[in-house]
């Protein structure tokens, strides 16, 4: 993802739209008190969201529907991204031991889908997931273009291809320049087991007291690398997603 002097600002603007909507009252369901690092939502995904086909990077095919009775971490990133994604899925390796430590496996999943399905192919998925240790209950999806942008369309995440830096930038995978880039916006979804969205987090993330791999950590570009070492004020953490699901599920993943 490319941010600013060449992503639109307008990015942000969808997001904005699903908080003033999903915005509500904090009551339901959850002991505790409401985590702070985002905001509290209330829309059920429609069943013509939840039945759209991905494939996970082995191919086999996922819908949120397929993951009803879990609770969902849910995220937009591309697996060429040099300045935002590869931080999130340092901080969700993270969250990923956490749930795995308190024996969650079976409640929980993290589930990021492409937002350049042109390019992340099941395959490539799986060499990025190699990379990243997800898998299991960390998944990589992709699919059509067409059920891509209506996901991302309904939960509000703007995308969009754009022209690459030059000198261009080399493919980790493939070693190959790339040709274009594709800035979006950076949110984090919360789902219940009923396939409802509870809550959310914007922005990106601060992954400075976290691994980065070694392959992703080299393929960032300067505004990557910034991120890694100054996040922005008020970027969430490995452990915001932990306190939410812990709010969410009623069980905080760690004794406190």
């Amino acid at each position: 993802m490319r941010s600013s002097p060449v992503r639109p600002r307008w990015f942000s603007l969808p997001v904005l739209a699903v908080l003033v909507l999903t915005a509500c009252s904090t009551g339901h369901s959850n002991t505790g008190s409401v985590p702070t690092a985002g905001t509290v939502a209330q829309r059920t995904v429609p069943d013509a969201i939840a039945q759209l086909a991905f494939q996970d990077d082995q191919g086999n095919p996922v819908t949120l529907a397929s993951l009803r009775g879990k609770t969902v971490v849910l995220t937009d990133f591309l697996s060429l991204c040099q300045e935002v994604c590869p931080l999130t899925s340092a901080n969700l390796a993270q969250v990923r031991q956490a749930v795995d430590r308190a024996g969650r496996q079976g409640d929980i999943e993290l589930v990021e889908v492409t937002v350049d399905p042109a390019r992340d192919t099941s395959a490539r998925l799986a060499a990025y997931t190699k990379i990243i240790g997800a898998g299991g209950n960390w998944k990589l999806l992709t699919g059509t273009a067409a059920s891509v942008a209506a996901l991302w369309k309904w939960f509000g995440v703007a995308y969009e291809r754009q022209p690459e830096s030059s000198p261009a930038p080399v493919d980790w995978w493939t070693g190959k320049p790339l040709t274009y880039d594709v800035g979006h916006s950076d949110v984090l979804f919360f789902l219940d087991p009923s396939g409802v969205e509870r809550y959310l987090i914007t922005g990106s993330p601060n992954a400075t007291s976290v691994p980065v791999p070694a392959a992703l950590a080299s393929f960032l570009n300067d505004e990557g690398r910034k991120n890694r070492a100054s996040p922005e004020a008020g970027a969430w953490t490995a452990s915001d997603v932990e306190t939410v699901l812990g709010w969410l599920t009623g069980t905080p993943l760690s004794p406190t």
